[in-house]
């Protein structure tokens, strides 16, 4: 019994994907979130023989993109797999598949790409040929006027990486042929179970109107509840703006302020090496030079031209005992 796999991508979910890799520089990476879906089908041969085909489809309703390259694994390849459950919290069980989008003009699945795909099938419990990688790419014209998205789906069935085929409902379908249905998702079951019709009795107009009522109710919830979650995100995006200013702030404030401080060591070192000091050490001798010279002998003698200059020219012309005070006129007289 063949059980063929596709992939299955929703018109909002793919407009939202390639509305979040344009405005990308470089490379992005995140999750894809939806459901498995098996559905059989029973024909009848031309014997009377009843045939039942399993057809397993991966429906992608939406996109949870990271916030930066490398967000969830680190250079060698393994993932933090608490930080991945922090970021998808309560859609943690609806991720099916991942993807990573490069501007480059060809597929490339590395080693560390098929390294990362099977931590993360491991993570999420996928069986592997379900378990699928979408890789993106952009190839824009020279002028820039022109950009062509490419997209495929990779698994790993028998350690051997294939394509899945890609089917977008309503999209790129001849005009002349039915639409294709897909399975109803749990909301709407959800919302027909609510209104407990009574299939039987009830007029077709009247269910068709009951169902359009409850579906406009939920969707107008729904837009409310997102419409508050956009403006959380926006204060949140705002919030990190200032943060990153305040950063930029802080240092550069942090260099105008290790600046002056190198300043005056500078000084420092350029005032001890500067003539100065020996101007100081010059003085210092001249006082003592001079308190030497105060007390030299030619000093003295300058300063001893007064009175003790007289006393000692007495003493010094005192007549000594030996000499005769006789003067020869007297010996005359005699």
């Amino acid at each position: 019994m063949f059980t063929p796999v596709s992939v299955s991508l929703s018109g909002p979910a793919f407009s939202f994907l390639l509305y979040e890799n344009s405005k990308c520089r470089f490379q992005q990476e995140g999750f894809l979130l939806g459901e498995i879906v098996h559905k059989e089908t029973k024909t009848i041969t031309d014997n009377d023989q009843q045939q039942v085909n399993i057809s397993r489809t991966i429906k992608i309703n939406s996109i949870m993109p990271c916030p930066q390259p490398h967000y969830f694994y680190n250079e060698i390849g393994k993932i933090d797999s608490d930080k991945i459950k922090k970021f998808l919290g309560n859609q943690f069980n609806k991720v099916v598949a991942w993807y990573k989008y490069q501007r480059i003009s060809s597929f490339k699945f590395t080693l560390r790409d098929k390294i990362l795909h099977k931590q993360l099938r491991d993570l999420f419990e996928i069986s592997p040929e379900l378990f699928t990688c979408c890789l993106l790419i952009n190839e824009a014209s020279d002028n820039g006027s022109t950009h062509l998205y490419s997209q495929a789906f990779m698994r790993c069935n028998n350690n051997i990486y294939d394509k899945l085929p890609i089917h977008i409902p309503n999209l790129s379908e001849p005009n002349n042929t039915y639409k294709s249905s897909e399975t109803a998702s749990e909301t709407f079951n959800k919302i027909l179970n609510d209104l407990k019709i009574d299939k039987k009795n009830a007029q077709g107009l009247v269910v068709i109107n009951k169902i359009q009522n409850a579906l406009q109710k939920h969707i107008d919830s729904v837009v409310e509840n997102l419409s508050e979650a956009e403006k959380y995100m926006h204060e949140l995006e705002e919030e990190v703006q200032q943060l990153e200013t305040m950063h930029k702030l802080e240092k550069l404030n942090e260099q105008d302020v290790k600046e002056p401080e190198t300043r005056p060591n500078e000084n420092i070192t350029q005032s001890d090496s500067s003539p100065e000091v020996p101007r100081k050490t010059n003085r210092t001798r001249d006082a003592i030079d001079s308190s030497s010279q105060e007390s030299s002998p030619e000093v003295q003698r300058k300063s001893g031209r007064g009175r003790g200059s007289r006393v000692k020219g007495r003493k010094r012309g005192g007549i000594p005992k030996e000499v005769n005070t006789e003067s020869p006129r007297l010996r005359k007289k005699d």
